[in-house]
């Protein structure tokens, strides 16, 4: 942490006088998210090993920051130690906005509310920033081609349908994949794929939509990744 110590310091000119773990090291992402804070100021620090995403989600959010976009601000890098430092968007994400707001089934008006306003941005991510974004840093491919989709599809299959104890016929829903891969590839694929739009990588602040995760991820076809929310 002795690294994200010192770019609060670089940055702010004093030393944070707490730290503490908000994420560790959370299902398969492997970043270890921290807050740092001092004088009443807060900022989040991450540290991830992976230098090519880390280049992909820095300079996408600054592209995205540039344009506009409600995406942190990037305070301080050190690319050689795997580190950044960022704006603390704060606690409240969207999923927990629509847990607060739902009942028995019902989603209440202030959580279909955010939600528009969250689904509102993404045209902008997508086609209206996405024309001059440097799609060469994407990681881990720079377009969401056959082999991509088959990761996701895969992945949908063995974390959610096998762990969530789901019956399927294997081949029956290789066979289905296998349509599905066929259509996406047949749209149009030039603009820039947000893929991971979800909830939880959904921050609300003041009742505004803040996009804290930014994958860097490729342009690809009209796919979304395959949770959108937690609906």
């Amino acid at each position: 942490m002795e690294v994200l110590k010192r770019l609060f310091e670089q940055h702010y000119r004093f030393q944070p006088e707490q730290v503490h773990p908000l994420q560790g090291q959370l299902g398969g992402s492997g970043r270890a998210i921290v807050r740092l804070a001092g004088q009443g100021i807060s900022a989040i620090g991450i540290l991830y090993s992976v230098r090519e995403e880390n280049i992909a989600f820095l300079e996408f959010s600054k592209h995205f920051r540039r344009h506009g976009l409600p995406v942190p601000e990037i305070y301080k890098e050190d690319l050689d130690e795997g580190a950044y430092l960022e704006e603390d968007l704060g606690d409240s994400t969207l999923y927990e906005f629509l847990v607060q707001n739902r009942s028995e089934g019902a989603v209440a008006l202030p959580a279909l509310e955010a939600y528009r306003r969250v689904v509102a941005v993404l045209p902008r991510f997508q086609v209206e920033v996405g024309r001059n974004l440097n799609y060469k840093v994407c990681y881990p491919r720079a377009s969401f081609d056959r082999q991509s989709i088959a990761w996701d599809l895969n992945y949908f299959k063995y974390y959610f349908l096998r762990l969530a104890g789901i019956s399927f016929n294997e081949q029956a829903l290789e066979h289905d994949f296998g349509r599905l891969t066929k259509f996406l590839l047949s749209a149009d694929r030039d603009y820039f794929l947000y893929r991971d739009f979800q909830s939880r990588n959904i921050m609300l602040r003041d009742g505004q939509p803040f996009f804290s995760r930014l994958p860097g991820r490729p342009k690809g076809s009209s796919a979304i990744r395959h949770r959108i929310a937690a609906l």
